[in-house]
C-alpha cells in the first residue's frame, strides 16, 4: 500500500529508538510511538477499504490455511 509507506517509515524509525532506548533498558511504556502507529493503522485501514479488502474475510482464511499446516 504505496499510500502508507510514509506513515511506516515514520513509525518502524520511532519503533526502532524505542526499542533500542527504552524496551531493552527495560521501559515497556510504549507510548512515544502511539500517534505515529494510529495513523499508521488508520492509512492502512482505509487503504484496504479503498481496495474492497475485507480484513475479516483475511482472517477467515488464514484460519483455514493454518488448520491445513497442521
Amino acid at each position: 500500500m504505496d499510500e502508507c509507506k510514509s506513515f511506516k517509515k515514520e513509525y518502524d524509525k520511532c519503533f526502532n529508538t524505542w526499542f533500542r532506548d527504552k524496551f531493552l533498558k527495560g521501559s515497556n511504556d510504549d507510548s512515544m510511538c502511539s500517534e505515529l502507529l494510529k495513523h499508521y493503522t488508520g492509512c492502512v485501514k482505509k487503504a484496504m477499504k479503498d481496495k474492497d479488502i475485507d480484513i475479516r474475510e483475511l482472517r477467515r482464511y488464514h484460519t483455514e490455511i493454518g488448520s491445513k499446516d497442521e
